[in-house]
């Protein structure tokens, strides 16, 4: 008779290796700065600028009515309108957060690209 990998086992006790559970920490220890992407607040925005070196800054009109668009916003909407407020009070922004747009009404496009550039030269 041929002996089996069952038999094998049983004849030979091996000690299996002990395995040590992973403790993780308390919640209120761990403060939000220990946190990755902790820049909530802090320009944690980004605008890529379009092949051709522009901003994605439009003019868009719908009938009468004429808004500003900031499109490929990507990271805190809320920071970039309240640098924009900064910048130029008075500003009526909307924001499409799933889409990372900013609408702002009236043509503000060059007052918003000179706003962008300046922000990146620093």
């Amino acid at each position: 008779m041929k002996p089996t990998s069952a038999v094998l086992k049983a004849a030979i006790n091996t000690p299996k290796p002990e395995v040590v559970r992973y403790t993780f920490q308390d919640i209120s220890s761990i403060s939000h700065k220990d946190l990755p992407n902790n820049g909530f607040g802090k320009k944690n925005y980004y605008i890529p600028q379009t092949k051709f070196h522009h901003w994605p800054v439009y003019k868009k009109v719908q009938n009468t009515k004429i808004t500003t668009e900031i499109k490929r916003i990507q990271g805190d909407l809320h920071k970039l309108r309240d640098d924009l407020l900064k910048f130029q009070p008075g500003l009526r922004i909307t924001m499409n957060q799933t889409a990372g747009i900013l609408n702002i009404k009236g043509d503000v496009v060059r007052d918003i690209t000179s706003f962008l550039e300046s922000e990146t030269k620093k």
